[in-house]
Order: C-alpha cells, then structure tokens, then sequence
C-alpha cells in the first residue's frame, strides 16, 4: 500500500512538471516584436513608425539614408537615433511604440530599423533591462511637393476582412504606389486590438506599410466601440487630430472625419458623440484652409473624406449644408468617399457642387496616376477588372 502510494506521488509530481502553465508560458515567452513596424502620418522632412512589443520595453528607430539596405552601416558605426521623449521623458515601459523621425528631406530615401529593449524591473534609480529585439532592415521615401507625379490608392469599406484586402494588395501596380489611404470604416468596430491587428494592420505591414506610409482617415464604423477612442494611439494623425492636410507632388490632399451617420441623438450612440459641433469645427477650418497659399497654388485639390457630400441618404445635412459651399467657393477639384457599398461617379451640377464625387464598393480600389496635366482614375475590382474612370485635368494658374 506504501509503495503504491509514493508511486502516486511521484506519478503527479511528474505530471505537475510537465503540464502546461499559462503562467509560465507567459514568464518564458521570448520577447519580441509581434506587430509593425509601419509607416504614420508622412511629410517632407518627417515621419512616424509605430510598432508593437510582446512585452512591456522602451524603444528607437536607427536610420541612415541609402538606397537600399545593404548600403546601411553596421550596428554602431554612424547610426543616426530617434527615441520617443514626452516632458523630458524617454517613453518606456510600454508595449507600444510610436518614433517620429525629424530632420529629413523631401524626397529622400531612408533606411531604418526598429530596436526594442526588454525592461524586466522598472523602480527608481533601478531598471533592469531584459534581451533586445531588433527588427529588420527597411526602407521609406519622405513626401515632395516638388514630385512631378506618382499613383496613390483608396480602399473604402473593408470592414475588418483581411481576406480581401490581402487580395486587393495583390493587384498589379499596387506596389508602386507612393501613398495608401483607407478611407473609412476599415474596421466594423473597434473594441479590442485583435480587430485592429487581425482586421487589416497585420495584411498592411506583411504587404507594404514598412516602406510605403498609409492615411487611416475615420468612417462612422471607426467611430464604434471601446477602444474608439483611442485610435489615434495607433495611427497618429498630423496634429493629434483626424482632419489635416497635405502636399505630395502637385496635390494638395484634404483628410476630413465624416464622423457617425445618423443624428446625435440617436439611441444608438447612448449619448457619447457629439459629431455635429465637430463638423461645424471642421468647417470653421476650411473655410481658413481653402485660403491657405498651399491650397491655392495646388494644381490637384483632393478631398478624401469617408460620408459623400453633395449626396442623399444616410449622409448628415451638415456635409451638404457646411461642407459644400467651402468646397465650391475654395475650389476643390476632387472628393474620393466610400460608404454605400457601391459603385458611384457625382458629377459637377449648376447649384449644386463644383467638384466630382467618386467612390467605390469594397472590393476594389481606387487607383489614381498623377500626371502632370491631369490624374487618371479608375475603379478596379478584386478580379483586375477597370470598373469605371475619371480623368481630371490640372487647374489652370
């Protein structure tokens, strides 16, 4: 009896020593980047890579300009460094990571790597640092307003399916674009990361956004759920708000935020948004922005923008009403919007708008060629098939 006890014994000490323990399995998981990097809010002289860390680190970005990666010095050996700093304080022991490199030049190639360093204790005057995750070598272009031409593509209404947005990535000529936006409600919610991660940012980052920078310009759907409101905390947008703009070559580019697309006081939204003095903030900065000698001067004003304006149904009289007459008076040559699932081609109407309003269901893009006397658009579905097209010519001086 004796015996067959401590054959137990040892039988369960065995079993509890091998048996997996969530606890440890986390304790053991290597640190690593598990997400990124990719490319944020880009301009002439700057940009911003964001990428995530398995564990709690502080982080840099090592760059140095070439053409290519193997013209990147070793490690150590003239290495330029940009860190993250917020009121004298080097952002650490966090899993997210968010490096703004300044001091660029338009048009110029660079080559970067992300560096992440494990933090295991974090007291004062006593950090204990863990193994550091280096991330491999890639490359970006800076913006230049002085660019002759180049294409950039809109994707609408993805609403988290990866699936298909892996597919439109894979269309020819996908690769030469400067510039990616996604153009709202890229997401059906947001209310984990997973939706953020799984939904269309792990696609992005396997396909392209190391080295071409992408716009997240916010739909009705990007609007919903927890972590909503914590959006720009992953994709900053120029000037901590979602409503900017921008010069690439001869655009001008206009991002507005639609915002939700029924009344404020919708049950729906239990009394959390306030999207009707938001877009009469917008407007009050158009009607500044559209006398700026920036958006004068563009050959191409192009508004990118999720809710049509100068469009019926499901669109806020405040897009029509506000929004319009800044558009028509200002002289916007463009607006690329979303939303209806379906294809649609505004064109200008007497009274009405001045500009025409394109947009496209989800299963295709937008692919514009900036050329210099026009941009050539068309609609491509996720077969290659040209849905419809749009030339438009360039303002005369």
């Amino acid at each position: 009896m004796r015996r067959l006890t401590w054959g137990r014994l040892l039988v369960a000490l065995i079993l509890f020593a091998v048996a997996p323990c969530p606890g440890r399995a986390l304790a053991e998981e290597n640190f690593a980047i598990v997400h990124g990097p990719y490319l944020q809010n880009p301009t002439e002289t700057s940009v911003t890579v964001v990428w995530f860390t398995n564990k709690n680190s502080t982080s840099w970005v090592e760059y140095g300009s070439g053409e290519s990666p193997r013209t990147f010095p070793k490690f150590g050996s003239l290495v330029k460094v940009a860190k993250s700093t917020r009121d004298g304080l080097v952002e650490a022991f966090t899993k997210r990571h968010a490096v703004t490199i300044n001091g660029l030049i338009p048009g110029q190639q660079v080559v970067y790597r992300v560096v992440s360093k494990e933090i295991l204790q974090f007291e004062p005057y006593e950090v204990i640092y863990g193994p550091t995750a280096v991330g491999d070598l890639r490359t970006f272009r800076t913006l230049d307003a002085k660019k002759p031409g180049f294409s950039f593509q809109v994707f609408q209404d993805l609403h988290g399916d990866s699936v298909l947005l892996d597919g439109l990535l894979q269309l020819p000529g996908t690769q030469n674009a400067d510039l990616l936006f996604f153009n709202g409600d890229t997401l059906s919610a947001v209310s984990n990361e997973d939706e953020i991660f799984h939904g269309f940012l792990d696609t992005a980052v396997r396909r392209f956004a190391s080295s071409t920078p992408f716009i997240y310009v916010r739909g009705n759907h990007d609007t919903r759920g927890a972590l909503a409101r914590h959006l720009s905390e992953y994709f900053p947008p120029r000037d901590g708000r979602f409503y900017y703009s921008f010069d690439h070559g001869p655009v001008h580019f206009v991002v507005l935020d639609s915002g939700e697309d029924k009344s404020d006081d919708s049950p729906v939204y239990a009394g959390l948004v306030a999207f009707d003095a938001y877009r009469r903030e917008q407007a009050e900065w158009l009607k500044k922005e559209v006398q700026t000698e920036r958006f004068r001067n563009a050959p191409f004003r192009v508004v990118i923008v999720h809710i049509p304006p100068a469009m019926a149904g499901y669109t806020p009289e405040q897009l029509s009403g506000l929004w319009v007459p800044i558009f028509n008076d200002g002289g916007v040559d463009l607006v690329l919007s979303g939303h209806f699932h379906r294809l649609y081609k505004v064109l200008p109407a007497a009274g009405k708008n001045s500009f025409p309003v394109l947009g496209a269901p989800p299963d295709s893009t937008i692919r514009a060629e900036v050329l210099g006397d026009r941009i050539d658009l068309n609609i491509i579905d996720i077969k290659g098939n040209t849905l419809d097209s749009l030339s438009l010519p360039a303002r005369k001086k």
